[in-house]
């Protein structure tokens, strides 16, 4: 599949654990979908999301050392990146009292921006339907 972002999938390949869940939500298709709820219980990210055929899914992080987000909620989404190296897991080891090694960055972008509307700092990540 050319042109896709490739660099999404490229650290978790290059990584010496590779995450099957994480690769799995680099796959998960968020076009024109949107996240409703967003909640955070004992260190697990709960975030509802309704997919463009109106099913709704709760995508649930674990361990979460850090969250980032700007207007994130009934936006619509493009894509999501999953990144072993990402600035924000810098600015998390300086700044978190959580042990941040093994972290993954779930990143969640617009299709108008060229930033991401959000970073998640979790060590996995499931789909809950």
């Amino acid at each position: 599949m050319e042109g896709k972002d490739t660099t999404m999938t490229k650290d978790l390949r290059d990584s010496k654990e590779p995450r099957i869940s994480s690769e799995t939500l680099t796959n998960f298709q968020l076009v024109d979908g949107q996240i409703g709820e967003i909640s955070l219980v004992n260190g697990t990210l709960y975030v509802h999301f309704q997919t463009d055929d109106e099913k709704d899914l709760i995508l649930v992080f674990t361990d979460v050392a850090g969250v980032e987000m700007f207007n994130i909620q009934n936006a619509e989404l493009s894509k999501c990146t999953v990144h072993l190296n990402d600035p924000f897991i810098e600015r998390a080891t300086k700044l978190s009292e959580k042990h941040t090694e093994k972290l993954v960055c779930y990143a969640f972008w617009s299709p108008w921006l060229e930033e991401p509307l959000m970073r998640i700092l979790a060590r996995d990540f499931e789909i809950q339907t």
